[in-house]
């Protein structure tokens, strides 16, 4: 899912508008409809909205997440006891 515009994306009513970022600081205010949040926890939303839209979800995304357990777990040896020698 692209990201493109999402620190300047509304999470509450979806426009996107450069002014709501003023310079580099970590607030993100609407200049359309008010809503005031930090700037990554809106940016995060609005990644998550458009993953959801496009038919994605939460768990749909890129990390490494295997399908299946890796050989090495699977075919997890012990060791047997050897029986003691005496010589």
């Amino acid at each position: 899912m692209p990201p493109f515009h999402t620190s300047q994306t509304c999470a509450a009513c979806g426009r996107a508008d450069p002014q709501s970022r003023k310079g580099c600081g970590r607030l993100f205010a609407c200049v359309h409809c008010g809503h005031e949040d930090d700037a990554d926890h809106n940016a995060s939303v609005e990644i998550e909205a458009r993953a959801r839209r496009t038919g994605g979800s939460v768990n749909n995304s890129t990390r490494r997440h295997p399908l299946v357990p890796s050989p090495a777990l699977r075919r997890r040896r012990t060791r047997e006891t050897q029986p003691a020698t005496s010589g």
